[in-house]
């Protein structure tokens, strides 16, 4: 009975040490959990805002090439009325 008692006595031991390195572990992951699920809000933070940075750029993008088109536009238009005058005067 005593044998009983002592190995008992033993198993619990083991069982409570085991306790307690597994509930270290589960603070461990715990933590890291924690860590990442903060770094992952962070990573979607920054998606989202390089997101609306391209959209924003891209943007930038139309509205400049809309420019440069009117302004080809404009300097064709230019060039036809300067070169009328020298067509007249060839023509003479």
């Amino acid at each position: 009975m005593d044998e009983q008692i002592r190995l008992m006595d033993q198993n619990l031991k083991c069982l409570s040490a085991a306790e307690e390195k597994y509930s270290q572990k589960e603070d461990k992951y715990e933590e890291e959990i924690k860590i990442l699920t903060d770094k992952l809000k962070e990573a979607e933070t920054c998606a989202e805002f390089a997101e609306r940075l391209v959209a924003k750029l891209e943007k930038t993008i139309d509205d400049l090439e809309d420019k440069l088109k009117c302004t080809i536009e404009e300097h064709l238009c230019t060039q036809r009325m300067l070169d009328q005058p020298l067509l007249d005067l060839n023509e003479m």
